[in-house]
This record gives structure tokens, C-alpha cells and sequence, in this order.
């Protein structure tokens, strides 16, 4: 756990009642780690894959490393000053890129957020120069599994990951004759 964590917003499970603001995509710093951190166990928990905290989770304590410099990316959707979704693009190879860490806020979901994430990762998939996707989500994320069917993702196959039965999906980004397939 990081220290000097405060009460996080979503601890009530409390909807937050904030103006419509523009959501705001931008590169993850080093100073964002705690709000990240905080993110991704409050998503975790209300998803219900809340596991102890373990070497699966490193990939968050480094994420320049794991994410950016080797061609990646790591994102953050803001409302204002409020973090409200993230998500990130590990490189495979060259040609592929593994889809992490899209967590959204609990008290912001049901409102497109996850979607639009999808949505610029992809794109910014494409301008680093991948041509396919890969991801996985347990199997009792529902919702995550209907964003990423909705969004042209394949199931490939099943399996077991840290303890938990996932689903595996991947989507082309581009057709041989280059046309982008990204999501709707």
C-alpha cells in the first residue's frame, strides 16, 4: 500500500455529484502514482478481484518502466482535478501491444468513461505503430466484457491468472489494406 493515503472519494460507494466537466486524456507522471494506486484497489474491490497485494501488481509501482519507455503508454482520464478512469498499452513486440490496467472509478461508471479510454488507447495504439491488441478480464467483470465485445474484441480463449478464471480477447487494429478498426 502507498503511504499517506486519504480517504478516497469512492470509499463511501456513494455516487459523486460533480458538474459535467470536459474528460480530460493525458500521459501519466510520476506524481500521480498514489492517485493511481488508489484507483486501481478501489476498482479492484468493487469489481470484486480484489487479491492481496503482490508481485502481479509491480507493473503499477513502475510505470514508466512497464508502460513508456519501452513504447507504451499509460493514461489517465480526469474531470477536473478528479481522477476517473486510467488504463495502459504494454508492448508485446512490435506489432502488439497488451491492453492493462483499465479501471474506472466506480462512482463514474455507466457513463462512457471506460469506452472513450478505449477508445484513445487504441488510437495512440495505432500511431506507436501497432497492429493488434491483446487483453484479459476475469470472468465476473460483465461489464468489461461487453465494452470490449462491443468494441470488436475476440475471445481467443480461457484460462487462470493469479487465481482467477479469465477470458482472453484481442482485436486487429488495422486490415491488410490498412484500415483501422478501432473502437465504436
Amino acid at each position: 500500500m502507498m503511504t499517506g493515503e486519504a480517504e478516497a472519494p469512492w470509499a463511501s460507494r456513494q455516487p459523486i455529484s460533480m458538474p459535467q466537466g470536459e474528460l480530460i486524456f493525458r500521459r501519466f507522471e510520476l506524481g500521480d502514482a498514489n492517485d493511481v494506486w488508489r484507483l486501481h484497489r478501489a476498482a479492484s474491490v468493487d469489481g470484486g478481484v480484489r487479491g492481496p497485494e503482490g508481485t502481479w501488481e509491480d507493473d503499477l509501482r513502475n510505470i514508466c518502466e512497464t508502460y513508456i519507455k519501452p513504447g507504451g503508454d499509460f493514461l489517465l482520464a480526469h474531470i477536473g482535478s478528479q481522477l476517473v478512469a486510467m488504463g495502459g498499452l504494454k508492448p508485446v513486440d512490435a506489432d502488439v501491444a497488451q491492453l492493462k490496467r483499465m479501471r474506472v472509478d466506480p462512482a463514474f461508471r455507466r457513463r462512457g468513461f471506460g469506452r472513450r479510454l478505449l477508445r484513445e488507447l487504441e488510437s495512440r495504439a495505432v500511431a506507436a505503430g501497432f497492429k493488434r491488441i491483446m487483453l484479459d478480464t476475469t470472468k465476473i467483470q460483465l461489464g468489461a466484457q461487453r465494452l470490449y465485445e462491443t468494441a470488436d474484441y475476440v475471445r481467443r480463449r480461457e484460462g487462470t491468472l493469479h487465481g482467477y478464471a479469465v477470458i482472453f480477447y484481442e482485436k486487429r487494429l488495422a486490415d491488410e489494406a490498412g484500415a483501422l478498426h478501432l473502437a465504436k
